[in-house]
């Protein structure tokens, strides 16, 4: 297998903290799907040991260039983003390939994790390009763009089938949209993807968070409204909320917003 050294990085933080749902355990790592390719990664101690992917892919996918301590530096302004740092330390984003995130959190809507790995896997199992017996690689737009609105129901999506066909309909025809959005600003970005059926603030903010490596993005969602309204006594609307966070924490507001929502998943405080 190949090695890289990724000091400061914890894989499983980084793949279990809710921000991407393909990657699944396998022995003593992780099976995911990369590039159309099926890769296998493992951590040992400060080593990244991998299969099936280059090492320049497999740097740029965990994010190792970004500069861990630079970013607790600038976003360790309070006690609970301390405590969330020191417990969830070498937890990264992710720089997802944007199709499939954006069609991972339309169907986080009004969802749970363990769901919507169910309904990714199921769309990968009825549409995707086989890359084994058992791994499918992630349909492509054009795979879903053929699929119908039942189809797509029948894969558990309920109501977010819609917006996803619909999203599918129009990837498939606009194909370098994403890179588009990669080079606007993510105020820009953000409007440019609400402008699709069933894409919400908070969607929005998990693509350019996760895929357009737009770091001043804040998502919030259930758990992030309490930790908001909890520990900053913050009660407004979604856009004061978010305003108000990226104003505190930066221009790695995103990252605050990771490194809470992990915290505050784990259990180990209370939002009472």
């Amino acid at each position: 297998m190949k090695k890289i050294r990724a000091p400061p990085f914890s894989l499983c933080n980084s793949l279990e903290c809710g921000q991407v749902f393909g990657w699944k355990k396998h022995g003593d790592g992780y099976a995911g799907v990369l590039r159309g390719k099926k890769v296998f990664v493992r951590q040992r101690s400060s080593l990244l040991e991998f299969q099936g992917a280059s090492v320049k892919e497999m740097r740029n996918y965990f994010a190792l260039d970004h500069d861990l301590n630079a970013v607790y530096r600038e976003i360790s302004v309070d006690d609970n983003l301390r405590k969330a740092v020191k417990e969830f330390r070498g937890l990264r984003i992710l720089r997802q390939e944007p199709w499939e995130c954006a069609v991972s959190f339309l169907c986080s809507q009004n969802s749970n994790i363990p769901r919507i790995e169910k309904m990714l896997y199921n769309l990968r199992k009825r549409f995707g390009t086989p890359l084994d017996k058992d791994t499918r690689a992630f349909p492509t737009p054009a795979q879903l763009s053929k699929a119908t609105e039942k189809q797509l129901k029948q894969c558990g999506l309920g109501y977010r089938a819609k917006y996803v066909k619909k999203f599918a309909d129009h990837i498939a025809r606009h194909k370098d949209d994403f890179l588009a959005l990669k080079k606007l600003s993510y105020e820009k970005a953000r409007e440019k993807l609400m402008n699709h059926l069933g894409i919400g603030p908070k969607v929005a903010d998990c693509v350019c968070l996760y895929a357009l490596e737009k770091l001043e993005a804040f998502p919030i969602d259930a758990w992030m409204k309490k930790v908001l309204e909890k520990k900053y006594g913050k009660k407004e609307g979604y856009a004061k909320s978010a305003e108000f966070a990226r104003k505190r924490f930066g221009r790695f507001a995103g990252y605050a917003q990771l490194y809470l929502f992990a915290w505050a998943r784990s259990k180990r405080h209370s939002l009472k």
